[in-house]
């Protein structure tokens, strides 16, 4: 089973900048395929060129400070500066000249996390879309949301469950706003049709309660195993058993947050078979346990 990055030393560009000897502020965990990092490059530090060569990973950048001299190679006459964002595609290539002092935000992306949104929030094929690469953009609305996440102390768990709704709402605006249609891809090519798409994901929705095995699925779909088993991960971007503990965990964040329902009985609604086993799930991928994330949404409200 493939692990999604999650941690933001999973995330390549996270080591190119360690590399390059750029300071790091702080960072964390915002959930399953999601990282935040704040950094700061000393202008002690002199001239340098940071090559970012084929990720495999998303990074939305903005400038928080400086950066007015900093500069892409193959947009020598774009230039940096505070409020301005790059967004950086997983399989784009980019070298950046840095002449002085720069304080910049990075967002890391796993692409099976943008590619589960795809499908949740605008049911669409993840193949079909294609995140553009931009280079020192303005938006104040991007704006305003990077600045409710820099003003959270990521470490604590109620200002962590705020920092990852910020980041939410970014992975949302980069699907409205900076992504397009991928040139010579089509939906119907090796993947779920989509109204087999919807079929298989309402089911799963459904019945997150009951145990779900691939030949069930597959039966929803009317496929064999093997092929469910390429098409699911060709249309949701990533394989079944992720998909479903991505939409059981989410079950389990609206029921935390709504309910006052005990831990066990949240497990069982959810198909985790015992509140351990949804503890640990709950921690690895969102970085606070159950019962913070539950007292954090109560003290928002």
């Amino acid at each position: 089973m493939s692990k999604i990055a999650s941690a933001p030393s999973d995330f390549a560009l996270f080591h190119t900048l360690r590399d390059a000897n750029v300071q790091l502020d702080r960072a964390a965990t915002l959930g399953v395929g999601l990282a935040v990092a704040q950094w700061n490059r000393d202008q002690r530090a002199g001239r340098a060129l940071i090559d970012y060569d084929t990720p495999g990973h998303h990074t939305l950048s903005l400038y928080l400070q400086g950066g007015e001299t900093c500069f892409r190679l193959s947009h020598r006459d774009l230039h940096g500066g505070a409020g301005k964002f790059c967004v950086l595609p997983d399989r784009h290539h980019s070298r950046w000249s840095m002449n002085e002092e720069v304080r910049f935000l990075h967002l890391y992306i796993a692409p099976q996390r943008l590619a589960r949104e795809a499908v949740m929030r605008l049911d669409r094929e993840p193949r079909e879309l294609e995140l553009r690469d931009r280079t020192y953009i303005q938006d104040p609305s991007l704006a305003q949301v990077c600045r409710a996440l820099l003003a959270t102390d990521w470490n604590l768990p109620a200002a962590r469950l705020a920092a990852s709704s910020a980041a939410e709402t970014v992975l949302h605006h980069l699907l409205t706003q900076s992504t397009g249609r991928s040139a010579g891809r089509t939906a119907s090519v090796g993947g779920l049709a989509p109204v087999v798409r919807r079929r298989v994901r309402d089911y799963i929705d459904a019945h997150l309660a009951e145990p779900l095995t691939l030949d069930v699925l597959a039966g929803v779909a009317a496929l064999s195993t093997y092929h469910f088993a390429r098409m699911f991960h060709a249309s949701f971007g990533e394989p079944p058993h992720a998909w479903v503990l991505g939409r059981r965990l989410a079950q389990a964040r609206t029921l935390l947050a709504s309910t006052a329902d005990d831990l066990a009985a949240v497990a069982q609604a959810c198909g985790f078979g015992n509140a351990s086993h949804l503890s640990r799930a709950f921690l690895q991928a969102a970085g606070v346990t159950p019962g913070q994330y539950r007292a954090a949404t109560r003290r928002g409200r």
